[in-house]
């Protein structure tokens, strides 16, 4: 019923024809031959001024406003005036008719009712309240008629001027086929549906019939629409009222109708028997099947289908024609209908150069491809092709293109590594098309009319023979070479016996001239030796100039024949002496060989074969075997080099794998820098690897890498010999240097697959042995947590210019080694010299990146250390070595205290490390840094200074405050507190004019004025540092109570000298009474500045009052560090709103995306007047951190276990974490970033790898991991 405005329209087009035809138009300027634009512009007129009108069709969707509001009044008279609240939102819309009669629409009586009938302001009566409601509701039900009937006309408008498009190509224009009259084979447009029944009645019959049982048999047509939505089925109701038939965008086939199967075959069970049976006839008697325009049956009827046939016919051999326009839609339909192979067309390429592109496009992978890896994720590819030089859809190649272009195109599909095909009448040089309905002659008997000699024929024997021959010996690789704009090589190279087939082509496209002699063309080179060639062939004119087009054709009337003017010179199995195309002796050099074309005319084809010279046929076995060693896993070189990587620490995997280059230089090297696409990010085997894994897969030979090696040895030397420089990884050098000495003896087009092949697997199993150094955790776990855990081999190394402080010599067992491993922050930006090692981003990413991997001793070695430095209670965040540190941030403490019980509750007999010594680099405020061991304390009582000096509360200013260590902050930003709040508990510090916790953006722009400027001070308590100060405080509280430590309460003395003293559990108690009542935002919360509920505060008693109320990524925390601090219910729904208005894909906002000072990009090298951005100011003000997101996520994992809701939580998360997982594989550094700009968007400022990145979201798949086997 949908398509009855359409038929309407169909049948008005079919009167104007009819009406044409018969010479009723004569006298407005239409005459019964259509053949000039003038014509055109009267029909249209025509149309639309007396046709159209009789219709009507916009009628067909409008509504029957007198009815309607007849209605509206006798139900307004039956009930009371809705009442404010019952006045929903929105208006009314019209609802189609289902049968789409004229003037059916209707609209929601209900829903009218309760917008329309009203009490008035304007009324003072009921009556005139009741007329004044009527005439609202008549009001929009004319303007929805209205608006609905420009809708139509828009579509009729659009609709007519397609249908004159394809009159004027059919009659006016001169390319076209120009048609004279009008006849029932040649409308004057086509139409879109049958109308049996229909002759001789007036429109008003006809749209009578259409609502009756004559309606039946008004069927839409099938056809296809140009840039359509394959997947659509565009004769069902679409969105809207516009459809292909109404709008006429449909290319129509007259001689079928479009069927209706439905959903599934319940819903017309005779139509999908009866096709069923067809099918399955057809599968019996045939070994293959064409699906003629298989986009235009419904995808889940030809599935439906097919698995039939193939119940019939496992066999069967499905080839398709597809016009999808996507390889990603074709593969769609090849996936689900197991397609076999998809047409396509030779003709459609418009010169020699696209037609070299199809043979490439649709053969083989490309000559010297790299291996295919079974380690290595598969890369989508296109569909398997049947590759046609002709199809029955095709203008014969002598009309469209010249009888010369027959051989040379078949050549060079036969080269083609795919299936090819052909259509009978291009052996045979039939000049025109061979119509596949209108052609009525018998083609020629074979023996009789036609044989060997007849045409190409025995052309295409010998190139089938060639086809099948490469297909079945393993030419599998491919290369095609443009060598003039007329001539094409292509070569099909065998990687078992490397082996090479080339042949050259010379297309035709256009007639020749018809005294065209030898063309000019540069020599074939190839590497190898020229063995034979396999044939030649050459075609010219019996008679007259050699290349003058056919001039004695004659069509006959009784067989299909063909052009006979020709002769066809086919050679096959030459010695060079013997080629009437080649030269008669070859050019050797080295390697290389020449060989000269003395007669290549146009129509010829040569084909030659190359085999490998035995001097490099050792280094093609030597390195065979080793593909074959990698592919089995097993093998005397496989196993050397495992036993080599099994000497390795995972300190010396960092330098074999990753290393920045920043960090090599800092170890007396550099980085590997190639033309055309700069330094590798990294000097170890990732720099080369991020760059195979992503060329590899997709043969992308072309790459600047490719090229490099083609071009020289330089990187393959490169890979071992940077390794000579580390003593334990000498062993590994020398073995890369053997055995990546044959890549450096083979042609150099073969090196990339080569070298991809060793160093992939030096790579796959260079990061299995470092993951099985690993703990069991990531040993034993999943991919996604392997990739995070090689975080840790990445960041954590051994930097000449960043050690941690030397550690007491009277430290436990095991000792430190003479310099510890340090941990870079992020790289690049963040991986040698002062600005490597951050306390802050050590502690936040050191239970992710140690712990859960199981370095336990490095995790103990950088607690010692960075305590050794602690000084007025805080510990360092630049550590520069300990003596230039800056005690600048109030948070890298309590993160170190986390960390300690982290440590001592995770790893075995980890409470030893409260009594392990700590040597202390500042034993005092004022003191001079002493010497490892000269003043040593234990772990426990540093913990307790630590406490000590917040509780007791201390005033201090950084040491050499002013420009020497920061060239931006206001002299008041050098003073710095830090105290307990005596009601809260709250650890509390900084100022306005400083920014001591992670958000530590200092504004430095002059222009904007914002220099000495703290975007986000986030002084007072911010809420995380209560969340860890409040774990902390438990664990000190724990481990007192278990007597492994002798303290159990820190006290203070005020300024009279009254002493007070606070157990660890009082003082965390304190915390815990006051944590929601302060930090938790509800309907209660009275403040000017509160602007969202259900929120938890990023900090109480700021100096800047409205920042406490912000919405920030941080209480996550908090939430995470001390679970118990949170009421369930309120802690999800804060983590709904950050939901809401912080998750990005794949970091947290740092701030409310609806909070006036948002600001979601970042570039450090903004220079504007907006303060608010000016240098980056905005850092923490908007983009989206990745390392937040783990703490966000743990949080929600614990507060829906708490809520009941765990089960759906686990599979959210997973589902988040998946764009981590793509993150991982995708980037380059094999990591994920410090942030991203505002919904995920690349910075191009930030780290590409972040330490703390890595460690966060470690964490929540180690916590996924938990939960899961509790569900």
């Amino acid at each position: 019923p949908h398509l009855r405005p359409a038929f309407l329209l169909d049948a008005v087009l079919a009167r104007v024809s009819d009406d044409v035809k018969d010479g009723l138009l004569a006298h407005v300027g239409v005459p019964e031959v259509v053949e000039t634009e003038d014509h055109l512009q009267a029909i249209r007129w025509q149309i639309h001024s007396n046709y159209l009108p009789q219709v009507k069709v916009h009628e067909l969707y409008q509504c029957d406003v007198d009815g309607l509001v007849k209605r509206f009044n006798d139900e307004c008279s039956k009930r009371s005036p809705s009442s404010a609240q019952d006045i929903p939102e929105g208006d009314i819309k019209l609802r189609p008719d289902a049968e789409f009669r004229r003037l059916g629409a209707e609209v929601d009586l209900e829903r009218a009712l309760r917008l329309y009938n009203v009490f008035r302001q304007d009324c003072f009566d009921e009556d005139s309240r009741k007329r004044k409601c009527a005439e609202a509701f008549r009001a929009r039900l004319q303007y929805l008629n209205e608006e609905v009937r420009k809708e139509i006309q828009a579509h009729i408008d659009y609709a007519i001027e397609n249908c004159l498009a394809g009159t004027r190509y059919e009659r006016v224009q001169a390319d076209g086929p120009r048609v004279k009259g009008i006849s029932l084979k040649y409308p004057l447009f086509m139409k879109y549906f049958t109308h049996y029944g229909a002759q001789g009645k007036s429109l008003k019959d006809i749209e009578a019939m259409m609502y009756g049982g004559p309606g039946k048999l008004f069927m839409a047509h099938n056809g296809w629409v140009i840039n359509g939505d394959p997947l659509n089925d565009f004769a069902r109701p679409q969105p809207g009222t516009g459809n292909v038939y109404l709008r006429r965008e449909l290319i129509a086939w007259g001689d079928s109708v479009k069927l209706r199967y439905g959903d599934k075959p319940e819903d017309s069970p005779y139509l999908w028997k009866h096709m069923q049976q067809y099918v399955d006839t057809t599968a019996r008697i045939f070994d293959g099947v064409r699906l003629d325009n298989c986009h235009s049956t419904p995808l889940h009827v030809a599935e439906y289908l097919l698995d039939s046939a193939r119940k019939v016919n496992p066999e069967l051999y499905v080839a398709a024609e597809l016009f999808t326009n996507s390889d990603h839609t074709d593969n769609i339909f090849v996936n689900r209908l197991g397609i076999t192979s998809l047409i396509r067309e030779a003709l459609s390429a418009w010169d020699s150069h696209e037609q070299g592109r199809l043979v490439y496009r649709y053969g083989g992978a490309p000559v010297g491809a790299f291996f295919p890896c079974p380690k290595r994720i598969l890369a989508p590819t296109i569909a398997h092709a049947l590759f046609m030089d002709l199809t029955h859809d095709n203008p014969s190649p002598v009309e469209k293109r010249s009888i010369f272009d027959l051989i040379p195109s078949a050549a060079l599909v036969s080269m083609a590594c795919c299936a090819t095909g052909s259509n009978r009448g291009y052996d045979e040089f039939v000049p025109h098309h061979i119509h596949v309905v209108d052609e009525e002659r018998q083609y020629q008997e074979w023996g009789k009319q036609v044989d060997k000699t007849t045409g190409l024929i025995a052309v295409k024997e010998a190139l089938n023979v060639l086809h099948g021959g490469l297909a079945t010996r393993g030419f599998d690789q491919v290369f095609v070479d443009q060598m003039h704009p007329d001539i094409v090589a292509v070569t099909r190279h065998s990687i078992t016996n490397h082996e090479t087939v080339i042949l050259v082509a010379h297309t035709a496209f256009s007639n020749p001239n018809p005294w065209a002699g030898p063309t000019g063309v540069r020599p074939l080179e190839f590497e190898g030796e020229f063995r034979e060639i396999v044939l030649e062939v050459q075609i010219y004119k019996r008679t007259g100039q050699t290349f003058d087009p056919p001039t004695d054709f004659v069509k006959n009337v009784d067989y299909i024949n063909g052009v006979g003017e020709y002769v066809v010179d086919l050679k096959r199995n030459l010695k060079l002496e013997e080629s009437d195309i080649f030269g008669k002796e070859a050019v050797v050099k080295g390697n290389v060989t020449q060989l000269h074309f003395n007669n290549l005319k146009p129509g010829s084809v040569v084909a030659v074969r190359v085999a490998m010279k035995d001097t490099v046929k050792a280094h093609f076995d030597n390195l065979q075997s080793l593909v074959h060693e990698f592919h089995q896993d097993r093998g005397s070189r496989y196993a050397e080099l495992q036993h080599i990587l099994s000497k390795l620490d995972l300190l010396d995997f960092n330098k074999l794998l990753y290393c920045c280059a920043e960090e090599e230089r800092d170890n007396g090297g550099g980085p590997y820098s190639i033309d055309g696409y700069g330094e590798l990010v990294y000097c170890g085997l990732q720099g080369v690897m991020s760059i195979l894994s992503d060329i590899g897969p997709n043969n992308d030979l072309g790459h600047p890498l490719a090229n490099n090696l083609r071009n020289g040895n330089w990187l393959i030397d490169y890979c071992s010999q940077r390794l000579l420089k580390y003593e334990n990884l000498v062993p590994l050098a020398k073995w890369l240097e053997v055995n990546l000495k044959s890549v450096k003896e083979i042609p150099r087009y073969m090196i990339p697959s080569y070298f991809d092949v060793i160093i992939t697997n030096v790579h796959r199993l260079a990061v299995s042995a470092a993951c099985n150094l690993m703990s069991d955790f990531v040993r034993h776990g999943s991919n996604f947590g392997r990739r995070l855990a090689l975080g840790s081999v990445q960041c954590v190394s051994v930097c000449p210019s960043a050690h941690l402080p030397k550690l007491s010599p009277n430290v436990q067992d095991p000792k430190p080694p003479g310099h510890c491993a340090t941990m870079a922050a992020g790289l690049p930006h963040f991986a040698t010299g002062y600005m490597r090692c951050w306390g802050r981003d050590t502690f936040i990413a050191i239970r992710g990146l140690t712990l859960l991997t199981g370095r336990y001793d490095e995790t103990r070695y950088m607690i010692l250390g960075f305590g050794g430095c602690l000084r007025h209670g805080l510990i360092p965040n630049l550590l520069d070595g300990g003596q230039n540190a800056r005690f600048n941030c109030r948070d890298a403490v309590w993160w170190w205290l986390y960390t300690i019980k982290l440590y001592v509750e995770e790893v075995p007999n980890g409470e030893n490390i409260l009594k392990d010594k700590v040597s202390r680099l500042y034993p005092t405020d004022d003191s001079e840094a002493k010497k490892p061991g000269e003043c040593d304390q234990l772990l426990y009582e540093t913990i307790q200074e630590a406490l000590t000096v917040h509780f007791q509360g201390l005033s201090y200013r950084e040491r050499n405050a002013g420009t020497r260590i920061d060239a931006h902050m206001k002299d008041k930003g050098f003073n710095n507190r830090i105290g307990i709040n005596p009601d809260t508990g709250f650890v509390f510090g900084g100022n306005n004019a400083n920014c001591g916790t992670w958000m530590d953006k200092m504004g430095s722009s002059d222009k904007a004025g914002n220099r000495g400027v703290p975007s986000t001070p986030r002084d007072g308590s911010a809420v995380e540092l209560v969340g860890l100060q409040m774990a902390g405080l438990r664990f000190m509280q724990q481990m007192a109570e278990h007597k492994v430590i002798p303290v159990k309460s820190v006290e203070r003395t005020s300024y009279n000298g009254t002493k007070t003293v606070w157990t660890y559990k009082d003082w965390a108690d304190r915390i815990a009474a006051n944590f929601d009542k302060e930090f938790y935002v509800d309907e209660s919360t009275e403040s000017s500045y509160v602007n969202k509920r259900g929120i938890y505060k990023d900090t109480v008693g700021s100096e800047i009052p409205w920042t406490d109320f912000q919405l920030r990524c941080n209480f996550p925390i908090a939430l995470v560090a001390a679970p118990e601090l949170a009421d369930p219910k309120r802690a999800w729904r804060a983590l709904e709103n950050a939901k809401k208005y912080l998750l990005g894909p794949l970091g947290m906002k740092t701030l409310d995306y609806e909070d006036w000072g948002y600001r979601g990009n970042y570039d450090n090298s903004t220079d504007t007047d907006d303060k608010t951005v000016a240098h980056g100011a905005n850092y923490h003000n908007g983009p989206e951190w990745v390392w937040p997101i783990g703490f966000y996520l743990r949080a929600r994992l614990i507060f829906a276990k708490a809520n009941g809701l765990l089960k759906e939580t686990v599979a959210e998360t997973w589902k988040i974490l998946q764009t981590h997982l793509n993150e991982l594989q995708r980037c380059h550094w094999r990591g994920l970033a410090e942030l991203t700009n505002e919904n995920g968007a690349f910075c191009k400022d930030s780290c590409r790898t972040q330490a703390w990145s890595m460690g966060c979201v470690l964490e929540v798949v180690h916590d996924l991991e938990k939960y899961e086997k509790e569900l």
